[in-house]
């Protein structure tokens, strides 16, 4: 099982993320206050999105979250999605295909493989997510993708 939450929500997905039976949790714009535990997300795998204009919750108190879930023992990764807000609504089609596409990867890893998250969980910090540029007309049509995805 992989929980999903965004905001407050993202906060309980990570929180639950160490209940018997959950693979991992994928948090959008969570709010991850200092001190919130992570002492037993030890073998969990965690990836937090964070909108880099948030104003909400703060993207930095994510990255120090996903830095101590690491050193608990946690796979945990954050992308900060470039101009991204709160609310999702900025971009919204990039928040929903990446959320996805994180999920779809956290349940099957090999049925799913994705670069941009294999990026995440190996960078230090957080790995920016900038927006694509405009499509030309002469694009061939078809499903979206994230880069690396």
């Amino acid at each position: 099982m992989v929980l999903l939450g965004h905001s407050m929500g993202g906060r309980a997905a990570l929180r639950a993320a160490e209940a018997d039976g959950v693979r991992g949790a994928v948090a959008l714009a969570p709010w991850c206050p200092p001190g919130e535990p992570v002492g037993r997300l030890r073998d969990r795998v965690l990836l937090v999105l964070h909108g880099s204009r948030d104003r909400v919750t703060d993207p930095g108190e994510s990255a120090a979250y996903v830095s101590r879930a690491r050193a608990a023992g946690a796979r945990a990764g954050m992308l900060l999605l470039e101009n991204g807000d709160h609310a999702m609504l900025r971009h919204h089609a990039r928040w929903h295909r990446t959320a996805t596409a994180a999920v779809a990867h956290l349940l099957a890893p090999e049925a799913a493989p994705c670069e941009l998250f294999a990026r995440a969980f190996a960078a230090e910090g957080p790995t920016v997510l900038r927006p694509a540029p405009p499509a030309s007309s002469e694009a061939p049509l078809g499903p979206v993708r994230e880069p690396g995805c």
